[in-house]
C-alpha cells in the first residue's frame, strides 16, 4: 500500500459539505471516507450523489454497504459494531458484495497496539486510534504508550492509518512511528478553510516522504 492521507467525513452534515469535498479531490485526496451513522440508505445515497462522479471511486462508506455496487465506490468500512453484533448480516453482505465487486476495498478500525499482533483477515489498511488526542471528539485522548505502539507496527501484517489528533504539527512523529498514512477529521473540518489546510498537510506529508526516500 503507497502511503497515503485519508480525509474522513464528520458525523454531522457541515455547510458547503459536498462543494469542500469535491475541491479536496480536486487538490489531490485520494480517499474520502463517508461517516453518516444516521443516515438513510436513501440519504446515503444522495450525499454520494453530490459528489463528483469521476471522484467516486476514491469513496469508502462506513454503512449501507450495499451502495458500494451501483455506485462504484472504492471499498467500504466495518465498525466493531458490523464485526460483532451483526456478524452473519455482515458476513453474508461482505461476500455478496466481493462477489460484485472483487477488488474492493475493506477497512476496519481498532483501538490498541495489541489489536495489531492480531490475525489478518485480509483487510486493505486499518485505522489505529487515538493517535493524539482527538480534535474532533473531546476527551478522547491518547492512552498508547509510544514504544509499544512502535514494536506493534513493526510486527504487524496490517497497513495501519494513523487516526484522532493528526494535524499539520504532527506528521513528522507519524511518520516516525512507521504508519502507512495518516486520516484527517478535526484537522480539516473544525477549520476555517478546510480545503487550504488540507493542501498544507497534504503538500508537507508529500515532502516528509520524498524526504524519507532520498
Amino acid at each position: 500500500m503507497n502511503s497515503t492521507i485519508i480525509v474522513m467525513s464528520e458525523t454531522k452534515d457541515i455547510d458547503g459539505e459536498h462543494e469542500i469535498i469535491n475541491q479536496l479531490f480536486e487538490n489531490g485526496l485520494e480517499i474520502l471516507h463517508i461517516r453518516k451513522p444516521k443516515y438513510s440508505t436513501r440519504e446515503m445515497r444522495t450525499y454520494i450523489e453530490k459528489i463528483n462522479k469521476k471522484y467516486r471511486n476514491k469513496v469508502v462508506i462506513h454503512s449501507h454497504h450495499e451502495l458500494s455496487v451501483p455506485l462504484k465506490l472504492k471499498g467500504i468500512h466495518l465498525t466493531e459494531r458490523h464485526r460483532k453484533k451483526n456478524f452473519f448480516r455482515s458476513w453474508f453482505m461482505m461476500q455478496w458484495i466481493k462477489f460484485k465487486r472483487p477488488d474492493i476495498a475493506i477497512t476496519a478500525s481498532y483501538h490498541s497496539p495489541n489489536s495489531l499482533l492480531k490475525h489478518n483477515p485480509g483487510y486493505t489498511y486499518i485505522f489505529l486510534s487515538p493517535i493524539f488526542d482527538s480534535i474532533s471528539k473531546i476527551g478522547y485522548k491518547n492512552t498508547f504508550n509510544d514504544d509499544s505502539l512502535e514494536v506493534a507496527l513493526k510486527k504487524t501484517t496490517f497497513n495501519v492509518i494513523a487516526l484522532g489528533g493528526v494535524d499539520y504539527t504532527k506528521l513528522e512523529k507519524v511518520k516516525e512511528f512507521g504508519f502507512k498514512g495518516c486520516a484527517l477529521v478535526g484537522s480539516i473540518w473544525h477549520t476555517e478553510n478546510p480545503v487550504a489546510e488540507f493542501v498544507k498537510i497534504f503538500d508537507k506529508w508529500k515532502l516528509l516522504e520524498n524526504t524519507v526516500s532520498a
